[in-house]
């Protein structure tokens, strides 16, 4: 889970430490200057039995064949991406539609609008394509769900693979955990 934990209160990375025979987690951002409350306590050690009990439960869908066939449609990212991106399209058309014989004040106004939704528009384009590249395959889903049928024997290395195909960030704190998902 290394680089994926972070403090549930500012967003910045948990650094382990080591007490009285315990890894605890604590905000890197409260260790060097105390602006952050912290995380509270986290043994690591529970922090990863609950974020795989989590990861065992979000797989459960997709052992189903129901569960497969809804998982396969666009994430509500991904979604909600494609539709602001037509909205931004949909604008962008618009004003082009109305400089038909505009003045040249109005055009230079319209080209400053244009060039900001044509920005936007870029900017939701590569996030667009980069949720659609991490996607999880059902072929990947099948190795994922292998794994953890088999958790204690898999390597370090597997288990961190895991955890990158499922998860894009633990936001953690003693009261409350949070795991944003890739699939």
């Amino acid at each position: 889970m290394a680089g994926k934990i972070k403090c549930g209160n500012c967003g910045y990375a948990l650094m382990a430490a080591h007490s009285c025979g315990y890894i605890y987690l604590r905000c890197s951002k409260h260790a060097e200057n105390k602006v952050c409350p912290g995380c509270g306590t986290i043994k690591l050690q529970e922090l990863e039995t609950v974020v795989y009990q989590q990861m065992v439960k979000k797989l459960g869908d997709y052992k189903t064949l129901t569960g497969r066939k809804k998982k396969r449609a666009a994430s509500p990212k991904l979604t909600a991406k494609q539709m602001e991106l037509a909205q931004v399209e949909s604008e962008i058309e618009k004003l082009l539609d109305t400089l038909m014989g505009a003045t040249p004040v109005l055009i230079s106004y319209a080209n400053a609008k244009i060039e900001e939704l044509d920005s936007r528009r870029q900017t939701l384009a590569n996030e667009i394509a980069k949720l659609t590249a991490e996607a999880v395959s059902p072929e990947q889903i099948d190795t994922i769900s292998n794994y953890l049928d088999d958790w204690e024997n898999v390597s370090f290395e597997d288990k961190q693979q895991v955890v990158d195909l499922m998860i894009t960030v633990i936001r953690a704190t003693s009261e409350k955990l949070q795991i944003e998902w890739k699939i």
